[in-house]
């Protein structure tokens, strides 16, 4: 199988992509902030020296000494004297400077409080759309504010939208509800101009620059998904749990019972041909287990993934040990496109696990797979003919867990994980943000 020279250089600690610029030599790793110098191995850390008093120089010091005395001495009996004066006067004392004092510090921002202390809600992926109109997507999704109270700690649930070249915070959308009433039930779509968003038991229309609600509408039952009609540029099917299912138009904000769904929101009915539940309820993608696959040697397939007329396979080696695999066969075809070891990298540092967390386009496959000393990685092989763009660690996922689910979209790759959610380039592989914090 060819495999394409890397798009970037690597840092030598985690072999993690880096940007070069011209005329420079010292970089920090963002993800495993190693120091680096492209003229040598590693770059020292800089450590700070007293410079030697020598000298003209020790002269100046001297004088430098006596002045900073002589200056004290003089601020000390002004001080006095300002003191004694003022308990003689019957109008109290005259308010005065006090050497030394403590500097007042502001408070940090609202804004910034907010944007450092939330945990993203690794369930489903975020939403990206462009909501204030500078071209490029920003980002939707739930995230869990923490609080301490006095022997408990506080949760408060939320939909919130940041912004996707700063990442900061745009604005938030409290929701009500136990986290059992949340799972399951909050979902975000972007449609005729509006965000529209579901709660345990109602669905709302927001706006999509201010998160201002304009409109809300009350459901018999928890809603289970939101889906917008293929070809329908205002409405919203929503599917509720007791079968009331309703159309909604973003436009007017007025619903209408509507049983049946749109063919293209029709749901996946699990069937024995179909991949573990746990798979298929994770994807947007059908899995199913595999059928009539024609014969690769070397090669156990488990889980099969179709777009169009190309089919990716997931498996493991066999015989031998349980080495990750993957392969793209072709309608039609007898022979793969390609096959081979999902990591580039030596297959005994991987863990021996089929890999379930992928995502796909016409030319571009994204797997997350995990190590034997733990930690994950991503990477992306080109579609048809299986060549490496890059293959990258997922931060934090040595201290939480590995990618519950990945998202390929317009030039990025989001990538949500315990409390975080990464975003890397799709491109290059280099990590652009993350939101969230432990």
């Amino acid at each position: 199988m060819a495999r394409a020279r890397p798009t970037s250089p690597r840092c030598p600690r985690c072999h993690a992509p880096i940007v070069l610029e011209e005329g420079r030599v010292l970089y920090t790793c963002g993800y495993c902030n190693a120091s680096i110098d492209t003229q040598g191995e590693k770059a020292p850390r800089p450590e700070y020296q007293s410079p030697a008093v020598t000298g003209t120089g020790a002269n100046t010091a001297a004088l430098v000494v006596g002045g900073i005395v002589s200056l004290s001495f003089m601020a000390g009996l002004v001080a006095f004297l300002s003191f004694s004066s003022a308990t003689e006067s019957t109008d109290g004392p005259t308010p005065t400077s006090v050497l030394g004092a403590s500097p007042v510090v502001a408070a940090p921002s609202p804004v910034s409080e907010r944007k450092a202390k939330f945990q993203w809600d690794s369930q489903g992926v975020p939403l990206a759309v462009d909501l204030n109109g500078d071209g490029t997507d920003d980002i939707i999704g739930r995230i869990r504010r923490l609080s301490l109270a006095p022997g408990k700690t506080e949760t408060r649930n939320q939909v919130a939208a940041f912004d996707g070249k700063s990442f900061d915070l745009l604005w938030e959308a409290e929701l009500e509800g136990t986290a059992s009433d949340l799972s399951g039930a909050v979902h975000v779509v972007h449609q005729g101009g509006r965000v529209v968003m579901s709660s345990p038991d109602a669905v709302s229309i927001l706006d999509p620059r201010t998160g201002k609600q304009l409109g809300r509408v009350a459901l018999s039952d928890k809603p289970r998904n939101l889906c917008i009609p293929r070809g329908d540029a205002e409405s919203v099917w929503v599917d509720v749990a007791d079968g009331q299912n309703l159309l909604l138009n973003t436009k007017t904000a007025a619903a209408r019972t509507v049983i049946e769904p749109p063919p293209s929101c029709a749901p996946f009915k699990w069937n024995p041909r179909m991949c573990p539940s746990q798979l298929v309820r994770r994807s947007p993608i059908l899995c199913e287990r595999p059928r009539n696959l024609p014969d690769v040697p070397g090669f156990s397939p488990e889980h099969v993934y179709t777009l169009n007329d190309l089919s990716v396979v997931l498996g493991e080696r066999s015989p031998g040990s349980r080495v990750p695999m993957a392969a793209v066969f072709q309608q039609g075809q007898k022979a793969p496109l390609w096959h081979g070891n999902v990591a580039d990298m030596d297959p005994k540092k991987v863990k021996e696990r089929v890999v379930e967390v992928l995502a796909f386009s016409e030319d571009a496959l994204v797997m997350a797979y995990e190590l034997k000393e733990g930690g994950a990685q991503l990477i992306r092989r080109d579609m048809r003919t299986g060549s490496v763009s890059w293959d990258v660690p997922i931060p934090n996922s040595k201290s939480g867990s590995g990618a519950s689910d990945i998202k390929l979209h317009g030039g990025r790759v989001y990538v949500p994980h315990w409390v975080w959610l990464d975003v890397f380039d799709a491109k290059t592989g280099n990590l652009i943000g993350t939101l969230g914090t432990w």
